[in-house]
């Protein structure tokens, strides 16, 4: 599998959804390949009761190794990490 590489996320917004117990953050992705650029829509959801994640990209499949790839992308970024611990701390109290 060629590794996709994501070379910015934006996260559009985020909240909560009390019923199903998740976390969705509303993002834009821009992947780098050979000069050319792609921009995806996603959603990324966390469970924190189970600690799992889900990315579902808008208009775009990909096979179960390429979430996983994408999510520790994601969630190892900057611009991801500041405002999911921020939420992690709004929720904490």
């Amino acid at each position: 599998m060629k590794r996709m590489e994501i070379s910015d996320v934006t996260v559009n917004g985020s909240g909560f959804d009390p019923e199903y117990n998740f976390n969705n953050y509303a993002l834009t992705l821009v992947f780098q390949n050979n000069g050319n650029e792609k921009t995806v829509r996603a959603n990324l959801r966390y469970y924190p009761a189970s600690r799992d994640w889900d990315l579902n990209p808008i208009f775009y499949e990909y096979s179960e190794e390429e979430k996983k790839e994408l999510i520790t992308q994601i969630i190892e970024n900057e611009n991801f990490k500041t405002v999911f611990e921020d939420q992690a701390h709004t929720l904490m109290g």
